[in-house]
């Protein structure tokens, strides 16, 4: 399942990640990004093949920075964030584009970076570059 609704990678966050973390996306400051693996883990989610911890704690951030944030200012934070991350920071950029609406506001930005990750050859950026495109996006939660 590429795309569940927020609600459902929320409530399999919350059971999966660990003790004391389960907040972190409500709490997540941006400088620390990258540290959502060791403040979360990385552990598979509970009810959702292929998602970790670590990735619906980035997607669950980005998207209440999304809903905070002027559609070009989110740009150039996740802009930032793709091409200053490792590959699990850029994964989870482009499995938070469905959840954003950039693919609508910014096509521009969303196939630079799937381009980008088609390119490194890297599985899994390879993987969610594959559904970071796709116009329909999640289902609702």
């Amino acid at each position: 399942m590429p795309h569940p609704p927020i609600a459902d990678l929320r409530s399999a966050f919350t059971a999966s990640a660990k003790p004391g973390s389960q907040d972190w996306p409500s709490l997540a400051d941006f400088t620390v990004f990258a540290a959502a693996g060791r403040t979360c883990g990385r552990a598979p989610l509970i009810g959702l093949p292929g998602w970790t911890c670590d990735d619906a704690a980035r997607v669950l951030a980005l998207a209440e920075l999304a809903a905070r944030t002027p559609h070009h200012d989110l740009s150039a934070h996740l802009r930032t964030l793709y091409w200053r991350g490792d590959a699990h920071e850029r994964r989870a950029v482009l499995r938070a584009l469905p959840y954003l609406g950039i693919t609508g506001h910014d096509p521009a930005l969303a196939m630079s970076l799937v381009a980008d990750a088609l390119r490194t050859g890297d599985p899994h950026l390879i993987a969610a570059a594959r559904f970071a495109g796709t116009q329909d996006g999640p289902e609702p939660g």
